[in-house]
């Protein structure tokens, strides 16, 4: 407890009256979920939290981050404590992620963030019982109808169905994401119009939460459109009737009347540049025999 806390404090004091562009804690989020047998680390984390605090009421930088565990490296990884968060509910953060997220951080107004990848149904069934979760309890059980809901429609239309109505749901989900104020082209890489690896992990849970489907942590990279990703998604849900409806013929017979319609474009556009030009080299030789004739 003593180094966090005279090691926070002791530089607090000697930057105060430095013109500091940032001064960012790493706190744990311990201090926001509880450490059983842990009180010195918890109340030495909950003092960097009240000193970003303070700091920002004195008009000083500050931003104290509730990390999470970091997955193979530091003490926690050492201790394989993430295979004990895992049983709470609470999941591990990977190296690069977190230096994503950092990254992004950097950027932000916040005076305190919490960085913890949490699934709250298997967290708040573990014993979570404090009123601070209150509200993530109520969103739980919202999000839980609303898939619910979600996923008896799909149950319920037609199978050929299906895959449209998974890419009109598809859209409204990277639509928000995204920050678009319209539904994105399903056929255009989600990493073209702009989605990062944070975007893609918030893409990755809502999906799981929306649609009650467990993904691995890849999926939006190995499909990476509206329309790869649907297909995938059918045919993880619903993987009987997958080929027996057709809809992955259909889909291969509109990508390739696609293509042959971009190859006829081309070809068109091709066909009217060599028109253009030749042109111009006519109207080039006809305006050289006026200038002969007028000679």
């Amino acid at each position: 407890m003593a180094p966090k806390v005279q090691g926070a404090w002791n530089l607090h004091n000697l930057t105060r009256d430095k013109p500091l562009d940032f001064f960012i804690l790493f706190s744990s989020a311990a201090s926001l979920l509880g450490s059983p047998g842990q009180g010195n680390h918890v109340a030495a984390n909950t003092f960097l939290d009240s000193l970003a605090h303070y700091r920002r009421s004195q008009g000083l930088p500050a931003l104290s981050i509730n990390w999470g565990v970091w997955s193979d490296i530091g003490a926690a990884a050492k201790r394989q404590v993430d295979a004990q968060m895992k049983a709470r509910g609470i999941g591990a953060i990977a190296p690069q992620q977190g230096l994503d997220i950092l990254e992004k951080l950097f950027t932000e107004e916040s005076t305190q963030v919490g960085v913890v990848p949490i699934n709250w149904p298997q967290f708040l069934a573990s014993g979570a019982t404090s009123p601070y979760f209150e509200d993530f309890a109520q969103t739980k059980e919202t999000k839980q109808r609303e898939a619910s809901e979600l996923r008896q429609q799909l149950t319920d239309i037609l199978p050929q169905n299906r895959l449209s109505f998974l890419v009109n749901h598809l859209q409204e989900e990277v639509a928000p994401i995204l920050g678009l104020k319209t539904n994105p082209n399903p056929q255009q890489g989600f990493f073209d119009v702009g989605m990062d690896s944070l975007m893609a992990v918030e893409m990755k849970d809502r999906l799981e939460t929306g649609l009650s489907v467990t993904l691995p942590s890849t999926v939006i990279f190995e499909y990476p459109t509206i329309n790869a990703l649907a297909e995938y998604l059918v045919e993880e849900m619903f993987p009987s009737q997958w080929e027996s409806t057709g809809v992955k013929t259909k889909i291969n017979n509109e990508e390739t009347s696609l293509s042959q319609t971009l190859e006829e474009d081309i070809n068109a556009s091709q066909t009217l540049e060599e028109d253009s030009a030749i042109a111009q080299e006519l109207e080039e030789l006809e305006n050289l025999l006026k200038n002969r004739n007028n000679d």
